[in-house]
């Protein structure tokens, strides 16, 4: 049997080919979520190690005590210190080329180069108070010897002269400084900043250990903690890791799609070679082979498919964790190949294939010695049978079932139900394709005027099981597609609409620090400006609510601010009035009439959260702040711009922006730019959900073309049959082009309806508990999805196409 294997391979190397393509494909996804989890890791390790080289001992502060200047002297006076630097981050805006503020960072330079974690690019670090280095992406715009405003905490400005460049790992998570300065420079814009670290370097022949301890003795203060440098960077390391398991876990999930849709194609392509190997399989079993061989040889067949796609996969995996980061905008590309990924790829790729292949393998097992004596034909068994029309049934009903529940249960509850309906449903429709596959393409065959529809429709219903097959691998890929691009575009909707209700403003001016208010006359000076119908300023705070606790509030004047009322009544807030949230109200208990602090609860509202136009948990009147707020301080503020009737937006907003020229740390942002603001991060997420499943979608696509191509080899006789009676090498080929777009319509449609519905469900879902979301599908990208499959169906059939159009006449 094994010489036979061999003898099989050797023979049918396109078949098994084609077959490992899926393979491939699919170990590549896995391999490439491996290898992106491992190097999440591998630039943290390489951020730490920037970060904390040349360090021999940290020294930290905790429990309210600080490390200043003369903990500094002394650290530096300890015996065995070769250097010490304290590490102190300030807040420190700058003005852009543009002369827009923009949020930065600043540190000191150091006095020892070994401590620095950063490394100089071009020029050199600053010497002088009115010297500054830049990193070097943050530099751009910027040339060497131009000056660079930088505002303090205060909102002064500084005047520094760009002396060089430097770089650091940034992709890691750590943060850090974009600003270098010098320690005198740091005094200035922030005379309170203390030292959040002091690291140390070690005389030659000091180990850390001893450095440690001598430190210690001399630091004997409580608050005060010493590290040695490996320790430091283990804690740095691990108080950073949670970030890389999140990743894992989002690359792991496409990973197991792109593997289950790999096992359906698999599965697929050996019940098709199994089909046609029904006379080899039956001839064996006349000359001896029992029935244990022949489900072994194909399972052979299948593990050594899957080990050489595996390694394959696994070299594909290391070009996609390459393309996605470089993709991504990453500086370093890291491709860390582990022993584990190597080994998990491979055993994952033999394994899926081995198992897809074990139904065929058993339905070899099955095949009579006669059958050697008999020419095969596609009978009832390529039928669908009534088991399979009461599993979609059985599955139909428990989607709708479950769906139902959904929609009565509350929302946490609910989105655990709406996930099992989804998944019940697309059982359904997988269940079902066969029953679908035959009328389907019949249709379409009717709706495509020329003979080669005819030919295709009638070659795909002539196996709607191996039709259906085909098309459920796309079904899965597009249904997760349909679904997050649906959801993502109602998350949008949502938050779109709510900032349409919530903001009866068309511009927010803030403040570039956050801890840094606003004028308190900005709003005054503003309504003044020509177009300006009136203006709203709005604060945040701490307030103390009583025996309910400290919440941070907002403090409003005006009427620009109208959040979604969920009881009560809010047109605008007076003295004694209070609007609460509604998790406040949940939190708390407090409802419409209730009174806390001497304030009467007039509302509960629920909003949404955008710079400029946070509600907090609570609104009150700007008047009442000062009652109820634990300190005198505000932040997060910012002033609402209502344009007048007929203003012309763009005159408006120049005549905006020249008023608040003597406001260098006033940003201003339209409405638009508001909602582009809040939907960003999102659409970068889905950008990635596309890109990540877009693999799996290849996957299915490559399924449809070895499908054709061994339905080719099936049909040879009748190809060259058709030729003989005048059907042209070129038509053929049509034959097979159309059927493939019949096969993708088929998947793409039903992965369309299963991902569009399912996200229907699960937006109401979460609209139940209040999140602002909608139902608002983006046709025009689900547009470009079907077009690209329809478009995408040909390639899948060129190959197939060009082998069926060389079939000789007989």
């Amino acid at each position: 049997m094994l010489r036979t294997v061999l003898a099989g391979f050797k023979a049918r190397p396109l078949r098994l080919l084609l077959s490992a393509i899926a393979v491939t494909l699919g170990v590549t996804f896995v391999a490439g979520s491996f290898v992106l989890t491992d190097a999440v890791g591998a630039g943290l390790r390489e951020a730490v190690a920037f970060e904390t080289r040349g360090v021999d001992a940290s020294i930290d502060a905790s429990r309210g005590a600080e490390l200043d200047d003369s903990v500094l002297e002394k650290v530096r006076h300890v015996p065995g210190v070769a250097a010490a630097d304290g590490r102190a981050t300030v807040s420190a805006p700058v003005l852009d080329p543009a002369g827009r503020p923009r949020d930065a960072a600043a540190t000191a330079s150091g006095t020892d180069s070994g401590l620095r974690p950063y490394d100089l690019v071009d020029g050199r670090f600053p010497d002088s108070a009115g010297e500054i280095a830049m990193e070097r992406n943050s530099a751009e715009g910027f040339s060497p010897g131009q000056a660079v405003t930088v505002f303090d905490e205060a909102g002064g400005r500084h005047s520094f002269t760009l002396t060089g460049k430097f770089s650091r790992p940034t992709d890691s998570g750590l943060g850090g400084a974009n600003l270098v300065v010098t320690q005198e420079a740091l005094r200035r814009l922030d005379p309170s900043a203390t030292y959040g670290e002091i690291v140390v370097r070690a005389a030659p022949g000091v180990s850390q250990a001893r450095l440690v301890a001598d430190l210690k003795k001399s630091l004997d203060s409580k608050g005060i903690t010493v590290s040695t440098g490996k320790e430091s960077a283990a804690r740095l390391l691990r108080e950073t890791a949670p970030n890389a398991a999140g990743m894992a876990k989002f690359f792991t999930a496409f990973a197991v799609l792109a593997m289950v849709v790999a096992a359906m194609v698999i599965t697929n392509s050996f019940t098709i070679l199994v089909a046609q190997r029904a006379r080899e399989l039956a001839l064996l079993r006349c000359v001896g082979a029992g029935k244990r061989q022949v489900f072994t040889s194909v399972l052979a067949e299948a593990a050594v498919v899957g080990a050489i796609a595996s390694v394959a996969g696994l070299f594909g995996g290391l070009g996609v964790a390459a393309a996605l980061q470089a993709v991504s905008g990453q500086e370093n590309v890291y491709l860390p190949l582990t022993t584990r990924t190597v080994v998990a790829a491979v055993a994952i790729g033999v394994l899926v294939t081995s198992l897809a292949a074990a139904i065929p393998a058993w339905s070899a097992t099955r095949v009579a010695p006669v059958e050697a004596l008999r020419t095969p034909v596609e009978g009832r068994s390529a039928r669908a049978g009534r088991p399979r029309t009461i599993i979609a049934a059985v599955l139909l009903a428990a989607g709708v079932g479950l769906g139902v529940l959904a929609l009565r249960a509350e929302t946490e509850d609910g989105a655990a139900l709406a996930v099992a309906a989804m998944v019940a449903l697309l059982g359904a429709t997988l269940a079902a394709g066969p029953l679908v596959a035959g009328p389907v393409v019949r249709a379409l065959g009717t709706l495509v005027p020329g003979q080669p529809a005819k030919l295709a429709a009638l070659n795909a219903d002539r196996n709607p099981k191996r039709t259906a097959a085909s098309a459920a691998a796309l079904t899965i890929g597009l249904a997760v597609v349909a679904l997050a691009s649906t959801v993502a575009a109602g998350v949008e909707a949502g938050r779109s609409r709510g900032l349409d209700e919530q903001l009866a403003a068309d511009f927010t001016v803030t403040s570039a620090l956050p801890a840094r208010p606003l004028p308190a006359t900005l709003a005054d000076t503003l309504s003044t400006v020509p177009g300006v119908a009136a203006t709203t300023t709005r604060r945040s705070f701490s307030g103390d609510l009583g025996s309910y606790g400290t919440y941070q509030l907002t403090a409003v004047s005006g009427d620009l601010l109208r959040p979604s009322v969920l009881s009560g009544r809010l047109d605008r807030l007076g003295p004694g009035q209070i609007a609460i949230s509604k998790t406040l109200a949940q939190e708390t208990g407090l409802a419409v009439g209730d009174t806390v602090r001497d304030l009467r609860v007039v509302a509960v509202y629920d909003g949404v959260d955008a710079p400029g136009v946070d509600l907090g948990f609570a609104l009150v009147d700007i008047g009442q702040q000062q009652a109820i707020a634990l300190g005198d301080q505000s932040y997060d503020g910012s002033v609402l711009v209502k344009l007048a009737a007929g203003a012309d937006p763009s005159q408006a907003r120049s005549a905006l922006e020249k008023e608040l020229s003597g406001t260098p740390l006033a940003k201003l942002s339209s409405l638009a730019e508001l909602k582009e603001e809040a939907s960003a991060p999102l659409r970068e997420t889905l950008n990635l959900m596309w890109a990540l499943t877009a693999l799996a979608v290849l996957i299915a696509f490559a399924g449809i073309a070895n499908t054709l191509t061994l339905s080719v080899l099936e049909r040879t006789r009748e190809s060259a049959l058709l030729r003989a009676l005048g059907l042209t090498r070129a038509g053929l080929g049509a034959a097979l082009t159309v059927e493939s777009v019949f096969v993708a319509l088929l998947g793409a449609a039903c992965g369309l309806l299963v991902g569009i519905g399912s996200a229907w469900l699960i937006t109401e879902v979460a609209s139940g508990g209040g999140e602002p979301i909608m139902f608002a599908p983006p046709w025009g990208r689900l547009g470009v999805l079907l077009g690209a499959a329809v478009l995408a169906a040909p390639l899948a059939a060129l190959i197939p196409a060009r082998r069926a159009g060389r079939s000789p006449l007989p």
